[in-house]
C-alpha cells in the first residue's frame, strides 16, 4: 500500500473543478430561507442551459401544466426549491465533465446513469420508510446518491487509463472497488469525491454519505441516510448488470438494509429502478 504522503500527493494531484459562477450564486440563494421566487428567476436566467433544463423538467408530462411555460419564474414555481436544488447540483456537475472522453472501461454516459438511478432509489427508499428524526427530505436523498461516486469520475478524469486498469483488475479479482483503490493508491473514491463536497461547500449530510457509502456499518451520526444511499448503489449496481433479474432476485444480493423500509418497499423500488434504467437521460 503507498505511503500516506504518497496519498496526499495523489490527493493534491487531482482535479477538483471550481463550479461556475452562476451556479455559486443560485445554491447560496437557495440556502437563504428568505429568497424569493424573483431573486432565484433573476439568478437562473444567467445560466441559460440550465434554465433550459429546468424549463423541459417543469413542462414535462410529470408536472401536468395544461399550457408549457417559458418563464424561469413559473419553473420554479412549478419545480419547488428542493428539486430545483437538485437540478442545479445535477445540471452543473454533469457540465464540469461533459468534455471528459469515454475509454473502453470507462464511459461517462454509464457513470451518470448509475448516479442518477442510484439518486432515483435513494428517494423511492426514502418515501418510504420516512422517519421522524429525519431532517432531510427525499429530495435531499436524491441529492445524496446522485453525488454518492463523485470521486469515481474525478480519479478517472486524473489517472485516466491508469485508473480504468484498476478497476478492471477489481473486476477480475472480484472485489469491490473502494478496496482496490486503497491498496493502490492509498486512498479511495469515496475519499476523494468527499473532499470535493468539501471544498464546493455542499452542506451535510453529502460530505459525509459519500465517505462512508461503502462503510455504513463504520457511521453512527446520519447512519439512516448513509444507509440507505449505500442500499441504493447495491440496487442500482445489480439492475445495471442484469436488467432481466426480478426484483426478489435483486433483493436477495443486496447487503445494506435501512431500517424502516420493510420488504414490499424494497421490491418496489427495484421495480421503479428496472423501469426506468433504459430510459435516463443525462
Amino acid at each position: 500500500m503507498p505511503s500516506n504522503n504518497a496519498a496526499d500527493a495523489l490527493l493534491d494531484s487531482i482535479r477538483i473543478p471550481t463550479l461556475p459562477a452562476s451556479i455559486q450564486r443560485i445554491s447560496a440563494l437557495l440556502a437563504n430561507q428568505n429568497v424569493s421566487m424573483a431573486e432565484l428567476a433573476t439568478a437562473l436566467a444567467n445560466d441559460p442551459p440550465l434554465t433550459a433544463k429546468a424549463l423541459k423538467i417543469a413542462n414535462s408530462v410529470y408536472y401536468g401544466l395544461r399550457e408549457k411555460t417559458t418563464s424561469a419564474q413559473m419553473a420554479i414555481s412549478v419545480l419547488g426549491l428542493e428539486t430545483l436544488a437538485s437540478i442545479v447540483v445535477q445540471a452543473s456537475v454533469v457540465n464540469l465533465y461533459a468534455a471528459t472522453k469515454d475509454s473502453e472501461g470507462f464511459r461517462i454516459q454509464d457513470f451518470w446513469k448509475h448516479s442518477i438511478l442510484t439518486a432515483q432509489v435513494c428517494e423511492v427508499l426514502a418515501k418510504k420508510g420516512r422517519r421522524r428524526d429525519a431532517d432531510l427530505t427525499p429530495q435531499g436523498f436524491y441529492t445524496c446518491g446522485l453525488l454518492h461516486d463523485l470521486g469515481r469520475i474525478m480519479l478517472y478524469d486524473t489517472l485516466g487509463e491508469e485508473y480504468v486498469a484498476l478497476i478492471q483488475k477489481s473486476k477480475s479479482a472480484d472485489g469491490e472497488i473502494d478496496l482496490q483503490e486503497t491498496h493502490v493508491l492509498g486512498l479511495n473514491h469515496a475519499d476523494v469525491g468527499a473532499v470535493a463536497a468539501f471544498m464546493w461547500r455542499l452542506p451535510e449530510p453529502i460530505p459525509t454519505v459519500i465517505k462512508y457509502h461503502h462503510r455504513a456499518g463504520l457511521r453512527a451520526t446520519d447512519s439512516h441516510v448513509v444507509n440507505v444511499v449505500a442500499c441504493a448503489d447495491e440496487i442500482a449496481n445489480a439492475v445495471a448488470t442484469d436488467r432481466n433479474r426480478d426484483a426478489k432476485a435483486v433483493l436477495a444480493l443486496v447487503k445494506t438494509r435501512p431500517t424502516g423500509v420493510d420488504q414490499a418497499a424494497f421490491l418496489e423500488a427495484i421495480e421503479s429502478a428496472r423501469a426506468s434504467y433504459g430510459t435516463i437521460e443525462v
